[in-house]
């Protein structure tokens, strides 16, 4: 145990410490947590044959009221008696509709969210009615009417010109995190496989130095370790390329996101900066070393542990 302490465990990216529950892959030797191998579902290593080798286990659904577990088949909750998914819909009281949290109109026919259908409409022309003479009330009802008719379709211009708005707005708003969220993902794959690189630049280094392995000098001991590493190296342009497109619509707040949700993207796009500029050096740092082992070896680590406290601080914002 105390030769994995202090080791960082590929899947949280936490130190292991003594007191650690620590699974060891029988394949290629790479430490775990315990409890990482499994919710992994077995090593987290590229292209070891321990990958996927435990079954994960699928977390049980539980009552939307009480909390309470719900087995499978169980439509029911044993605790409480709310039906299984037995969460109350939110509908447009016009076309009936399902709304969702925060809408404030129909995304199907308009209607604002709570107002009754021409419930003010009728009750004018109601009282109207009630208070005029029969034969009066054929001459005044027509210019009644028709400005009952201007008044709404004015007001139907107003609401459907704020409905577009605010689709557009709420469209933009998606399109960003959708991106967001695909550049979290991608970042995190494209990051592992840089560490990888240039954890085994750093071995070859070590092991040339103190082992007298990889050659008769440092150049040839990196040279060996960049030509072990050809595919991961290809594969670190490739997604250099993608993440570069990603942010690219990242870098700035969309201008037509209403101003309630900027700060929100705001803080998302200074995330996205941070993360892609320590990405960037990580890049770097794999792909053309440099410097002595020392340094290397100080970089390496340093940058490690900025590409995971900025990454994280991503995937708060997103989660």
């Amino acid at each position: 145990m105390n030769d994995y302490v202090g080791k960082i465990c590929p899947v949280c990216k936490q130190e292991i410490n003594e007191l650690d529950k620590v699974t060891v892959c029988p394949d290629c030797g790479m430490p775990h947590h315990t409890d990482c191998w499994e919710m992994n579902g077995g090593c987290s290593t590229f292209g070891c044959a321990q990958q996927g080798t435990v079954e994960v286990k699928k977390p049980m659904a539980t009552c939307s009221k009480c909390g309470a577990e719900l087995a499978d088949g169980q439509e029911f909750c044993p605790k409480c008696g709310t039906p299984r998914g037995g969460v109350k819909k939110n509908v447009c009281g016009k076309c009936g509709a399902e709304l969702q949290d925060g809408q404030e109109f129909c995304p199907k026919c308009g209607q604002k969210v709570g107002l009754a259908v021409d419930s003010n409409v009728s009750s004018a022309i109601n009282q109207f009615n009630a208070g005029v003479d029969k034969k009066k009330k054929k001459a005044k009802v027509l210019p009644i009417i028709l400005a009952i008719i201007a008044v709404i379709a004015i007001a139907a211009v107003v609401i459907g010109g704020k409905i577009s708005g605010a689709k557009k707005a709420e469209a933009a708003k998606d399109e960003y995190l959708a991106n967001a969220k695909t550049f979290k993902s991608k970042i995190y794959t494209a990051g592992s496989n840089l560490e990888d690189i240039a954890d085994t630049i750093q071995k070859y280094w070590y092991e040339n130095i103190w082992e007298d392995k990889h050659g008769s000098d440092i150049d040839e001991a990196i040279l060996y370790a960049m030509i072990d590493k050809s595919d991961e190296i290809d594969k670190a342009e490739k997604y250099d390329s993608e993440l570069a497109t990603l942010y690219s619509k990242l870098k700035r707040v969309p201008d037509n996101i209403s101003e309630e949700d900027k700060e929100e993207i705001k803080e998302i796009c200074d995330a996205v900066k941070d993360l892609y500029n320590v990405y960037s050096e990580f890049y770097d740092l794999a792909t053309d070393p440099s410097g002595n082992y020392n340094s290397y070896s100080d970089n390496n680590n340093d940058t490690t542990n900025e590409f995971i406290k900025y990454y994280k601080k991503l995937d708060n914002l997103l989660d």
